[in-house]
């Protein structure tokens, strides 16, 4: 089967408000944390080509849920997001993603912790920070039953972030892998809002779904194209590690204009 992977470049509301209703079978995705400038040091700052990671917290929440319920509505029912983020400390509070996503539409299935086993805090003013979170959103009350093989990885995953890739900020192959395989039994649409370099899209078309991805920038969409028609030797073995499926892929590659 011939995979279909489509890529658009825009404003990531604006592109998902332009989807058909109920036409998504799952997202898996990871937004921008919103760090608003913190990093540097030892450790790379995470700063986007043309995204705007500085917003007033109330803003950036409310960007969010905007877009989570718009993809609830093009979400299939009985379909998934994974939507990949973390706790954010800064000036004595916290900010969690639990403040968000309660007001949506998802219902919340589960979370699930992501042990990166490495974080950035060495300053000795906070124990070391190794973990994000995945939360595994449901639309309705009905949810997909879990394969045994999925659901032994239990909700604790341990495995280390992606080190080799020159977007400032991808989850590593395993991510995605994971949390497809748990979800669609059956060839289907997967979507990634803040699509980067285009780690779900290659895991989606590696496993035979069809992939929609946006990003604002131009440049990682041709990094994701090359990786979706080269993919590297280390890509294949992580996919096929993570999965037990050969990594072989017949896709139909293109990039739709400026949005």
């Amino acid at each position: 089967r011939m995979t279909m992977i489509d890529l658009r470049i825009g404003n990531c509301i604006n592109l998902a408000l332009e989807l058909e209703d109920e036409s998504i079978d799952c997202t898996v995705t990871s937004p921008p944390y919103n760090k608003r400038g913190v990093g540097g040091g030892l450790f790379r700052k995470i700063e986007y080509q043309d995204f705007d990671d500085t917003l007033p917290e109330d803003e950036y929440q409310e960007q969010q849920i905007e877009l989570l319920d718009i993809l609830f509505d093009k979400t299939r029912a009985g379909g998934s997001l994974f939507y990949n983020h973390k706790v954010r400390y800064d000036k004595g509070g916290a900010s969690s993603p639990w403040q968000w996503l309660t007001k949506t539409k998802w219902n919340i299935r589960e979370e699930i912790i992501w042990n990166r086993g490495s974080g950035p805090e060495i300053s000795g003013y906070r124990f070391i920070q190794t973990d994000e979170r995945i939360f595994w959103l449901c639309k309705g009350s009905k949810h997909p039953r879990l394969p045994r093989r999925s659901a032994n990885w239990t909700s604790v995953w341990k495995f280390g972030p992606e080190m080799k890739n020159p977007h400032p900020a991808p989850y590593p192959i395993q991510l995605p892998a994971r949390c497809l395989q748990a979800v669609m039994e059956k060839p289907g649409v997967v979507l990634d809002p803040y699509s980067g370099s285009g780690t779900t899209g290659l895991v989606a078309s590696l496993l035979g779904h069809d992939y929609i991805g946006f990003d604002l920038s131009e440049e990682y969409h041709q990094m994701a194209l090359k990786r979706f028609r080269e993919p590297s030797k280390s890509d294949l073995k992580k996919f096929q590690d993570e999965t037990g499926v050969a990594a072989t892929s017949d896709s139909d590659v293109f990039s739709l204009a400026d949005s």
